[in-house]
């Protein structure tokens, strides 16, 4: 095959594995997106066959993904969802943001909307939200999501509404667990309830109970998807919590977070 058409097909296969890309780590830069494609142009130019299987593989995947049980499969063991309790607090989790617009991203959004649910519903009178740093969105301009999340609750409960504790400087579910049991420690809290979205649940239960917290899981709403995986689009927008929550689940144990 002439170098210039193999170089263009390369540059065509590694524009379509882009969305792959994209759909398994959402937070990809321009730059870093480009940078993907540019190296698997070049990979094609010099080891085309490699560039070919390894399209091959990725699209045979992602036929299991979108039209085979493979993805409800994988997300059931993912779920702990557990009956509310009274509680001495309530943990919300912290989730997306969207950075340019400041705003919070739609499963932050559902788990904060879960938190004032089961406040109103009388099962603790106190919330934490993640106040992070805005590394972890790949802008270190972006906003903190528990102090956005704090200004949503006042504007909408004003002095009426629950007593909001911000976890400082959080970035990972583990900050967000040693910052919790630092604080049931110093406060005498005894049970916490864990609002997080259902993929997310078993990873973070995991990290809570590591460090002795008794903590009952409930999920809020799964925003991005429909749980019940009815079709192949919902099992696509499944696959980039299911990679993570599987990458972080061994990560977590291979480091004693669980």
């Amino acid at each position: 095959m002439p170098k210039l058409w193999r170089l263009l097909l390369a540059a065509g296969l590694s524009l379509l594995l882009l969305p792959l890309g994209l759909v398994l780590h959402p937070e990809l830069g321009q730059l870093a997106a480009a940078g993907l494609w540019f190296l698997g142009t070049l990979l094609g130019l010099f080891a085309f066959r490699l560039l070919l299987y390894a399209s091959g593989l990725l699209a045979l995947f992602v036929a299991l993904v979108l039209f085979s049980p493979l993805t409800a499969f994988l997300l059931q063991p993912l779920v702990v969802d557990e009956p509310p309790q009274r509680a001495d607090l309530i943990v919300v989790l912290g989730g997306g943001m969207h950075c340019g617009a400041g705003v919070l991203e739609a499963s932050s959004l559902a788990r904060l909307e879960k938190g004032l649910e089961l406040w109103r519903a009388g099962y603790a009178p106190r919330l934490t939200l993640s106040d992070t740093v805005g590394e972890i969105f790949g802008d270190a301009r972006c906003p903190s999501l528990g102090k956005v999340a704090a200004e949503r609750v006042r504007a909408l409960y004003g002095p009426a509404g629950p007593e909001l504790i911000l976890l400082p400087e959080m970035r990972t579910t583990r900050t967000e667990a040693l910052a919790v049991a630092a604080l049931a420690r110093e406060r005498g809290y005894r049970r916490v309830l864990l609002v997080t979205t259902p993929a997310h649940s078993r990873r973070a239960v995991g990290a809570f109970r590591r460090l002795g917290l008794e903590v009952v899981s409930v999920n809020s709403s799964e925003p991005r998807f429909d749980m019940a995986l009815p079709t192949p689009y919902d099992r696509l927008q499944a696959l980039t919590p299911l990679v993570r929550e599987y990458l972080g689940l061994l990560k977590y144990r291979l480091n004693g977070w669980l």
